[in-house]
C-alpha cells in the first residue's frame, strides 16, 4: 500500500503547507481584533505549528500524542477564523482544506506506526493497536477539547485584559493540562512489540500485566475467525481486521476489570492492530507461525 510505504511523510508534507493554507483566512478572522489578541493568536498559533513539526521529525510515542492534539487543533482554529472574519469563498476552502489534510494525516495508520516505533529500542519493532471505539465515540473528543480550551482560553482572555478571569484560566490550564494531557498519552502506549524472544502485547487500558509470548510457545498467529469460540478478546471493541494468537500452553491473563484485576486462563487471544498487514509480515520474518 502507497500510503503504508510513505509512512510520516505526508502528514511532514501536509503541515509544512498549513501555515500557507490557512493563513489568509485566519488574518481575515482577526483582522477586527485588538493588537494583543492579534499577537498572542498568531503566537499560539506558530507555537502550535512548531510543536508539530517538531514532533514529525523527532517520531516517538510523547510526540504521537502531542501531534495529534494540535493537529485537529489547526480545524478548529481554521473554523473558529473563519467564523470570525470575512475570508473569501476560496480562502476559506483553501483553510478547510489544510486543516482537513493536515487533521487527516495526523491520525493515519502509517504515521502512528512511525511515531510509536520511534521509541523502540535496538532489536525492537513496536506497532500500535487500534484505540477502542467506545472511546472514539465521546471521551477522547471531549478530553481533547476541554484541554485545547484549557490552554487556549487562558492567554487570549489576558490579552483581552480580563485579568481575573484570565489569570485564574492560565493557572488552572497547567494542572488540568498535565492530567489530560496523561491521560491521552496512555493511548499511545498501546502497543505490540515484537523481540528477539517473540513478541509483548503492551496495553494498559485492557491489561494489568502486559503479555510475553515467546516464540517457541506460539502455535499460530493470524486473522481472528468470525466465531472466535474460547478466545479472550482484549480488543476492547476496536474497530478494523482482528489477529488471533494461538499459544501452545495455557495462558495467565490479567484483565483489568475497573480498579481491580482478575485473572484469566486462555490459549487464544484477539488483539486489533492499526496495521495487521504489517504486524504479520513482521512475525513471519521473525519466524512465528502465521496463518
Amino acid at each position: 500500500m502507497l500510503l503504508e510505504r510513505l509512512g510520516i511523510w505526508p502528514a511532514r508534507v501536509a503541515w509544512f503547507l498549513l501555515p500557507a493554507l490557512i493563513g489568509p483566512a485566519a488574518a481575515s478572522g482577526l483582522d477586527n481584533r485588538s493588537d494583543a489578541v492579534q499577537l498572542v493568536a498568531e503566537i499560539l498559533m506558530w507555537a502550535a505549528w512548531f510543536v508539530g513539526m517538531v514532533c514529525l521529525f523527532a517520531p516517538n510515542t510523547v510526540s504521537l500524542t502531542l501531534f495529534r492534539i494540535v493537529a485537529p487543533g489547526s480545524g478548529l482554529a481554521a473554523a473558529l477564523l473563519t467564523l470570525a472574519g470575512t475570508p473569501s469563498p476560496g480562502r476559506a476552502a483553501l483553510a478547510a482544506f489544510g486543516a482537513a489534510l493536515a487533521t487527516g494525516f495526523a491520525f493515519l495508520a502509517p504515521t502512528g506506526d512511525v511515531m510509536v516505533n520511534g521509541s523502540a529500542y535496538g532489536p525492537e519493532r513496536r506497532l500500535a493497536l487500534r484505540t477502542p471505539a467506545s472511546l472514539l465515540i465521546g471521551p477522547i473528543p471531549v478530553a481533547w477539547a476541554l484541554l485545547v480550551a484549557t490552554v487556549v482560553l487562558g492567554p487570549l482572555t489576558l490579552a483581552s485584559q480580563r485579568w481575573v478571569v484570565g489569570g485564574i484560566l492560565t493557572i488552572l490550564a497547567v494542572p488540568f493540562a498535565y492530567v489530560v494531557g496523561r491521560s491521552l498519552h496512555q493511548l499511545s502506549r498501546r502497543w505490540i512489540v515484537f523481540t528477539p524472544a517473540g513478541f509483548v502485547i503492551h496495553d494498559y487500558f485492557v491489561l494489568a500485566e502486559s503479555i510475553l509470548l515467546k516464540r517457541s510457545d506460539i502455535a499460530e498467529l493470524g486473522p481472528a475467525p468470525a466465531d472466535p469460540k474460547g478466545t479472550l478478546d482484549i480488543s476492547a471493541g476496536a474497530k478494523g481486521l482482528a489477529l488471533q494468537v494461538e499459544a501452545k500452553e495455557p495462558l495467565s491473563v490479567v484483565v483489568r476489570d475497573g480498579r481491580n484485576a482478575a485473572v484469566t486462563e486462555t490459549v487464544r487471544l484477539i488483539f486489533t492492530p492499526t496495521l495487521p498487514g504489517r504486524l504479520l509480515r513482521e512475525a513471519r520474518i521473525r519466524g512465528i507461525n502465521v496463518t
